[in-house]
């Protein structure tokens, strides 16, 4: 009886080929060459033990500070010094004697002004020299004698009508007593007397300051500062 051989015979491929062996070694040398390269290029780890509590410290390079720029300071110009004024020279005359003086007329030597006899001033004469006196009509504020006024230039209605308006009807008139001035004028009114209830002794005291009386007449002489009486009557428009 023929007995039977009992053998196990691979299946045909299932043993790669030197081809297939070849190509698998090339492919297993590359990753070895990149695992290598990238085991080169990593970074250092740090030194110590990792764990969460590990800190990894990292330099930073502080920035540069800028250098602050210096201020310019504007440039104070000193003050020029003034020059101190130089005295004047004083020139020095030799000594020399006074000079006499003397008048030409010898007679005049013991002449002394205050021994000369004052002379009298002559009264102011004017023209009309003869005419009479000014009368005294009355006493004057200071007690002395009060001469009627003589008019150098009578005031206009212009001049009064400021003062005296609505002051009366026509017959009504304030008096007043100057004293007079220089150039005709008069000073130092006073109301005097008036219409009652007109209020008009005021009201020509007021316009007094316009007045031109001549001063009173006495023996042919103008008494400047002598007192008067003006009197000033209100009458009916023409």
């Amino acid at each position: 009886m023929t007995s039977a051989t009992a053998s196990f015979l691979a299946p045909a491929g299932l043993w790669p080929g030197r081809r297939r062996v070849s190509v698998l070694g090339v492919v297993v040398v590359l990753h070895l060459l990149l695992l290598l390269g990238l085991a080169i290029l990593a970074p250092p780890r740090p030194k110590g033990r990792p764990g969460r509590d590990a800190l990894v410290a990292v330099n930073i390079a502080a920035p540069t500070p800028e250098r602050a720029q210096p201020k310019v300071q504007p440039r104070v110009r000193p003050p020029t010094p003034r020059a101190a004024p130089q005295p004047e020279a004083i020139v020095k005359a030799p000594d020399a004697a006074p000079a006499k003086w003397s008048f030409g007329d010898p007679a005049l030597l013991g002449f002394d002004l205050r021994k000369t006899e004052r002379a009298q001033v002559p009264a102011v004469e004017v023209a009309g020299a003869n005419l009479p006196n000014t009368p005294v009509v009355g006493v004057a504020p200071d007690g002395s004698k009060l001469y009627a006024a003589e008019w150098q230039r009578e005031p206009t209605d212009a001049e009064l009508a400021f003062y005296i308006k609505g002051k009366g009807r026509p017959g009504a008139y304030g008096l007043i007593a100057c004293r007079t001035a220089p150039r005709f004028r008069v000073e130092d009114c006073r109301a005097i007397g008036e219409t009652p209830g007109t209020g008009l002794g005021y009201a020509v005291q007021e316009a007094a300051w316009q007045f031109r009386v001549k001063p009173p007449r006495v023996d042919g002489e103008y008494l400047v500062g002598t007192w008067v009486s003006i009197r000033i009557d209100l009458r009916d428009a023409e």
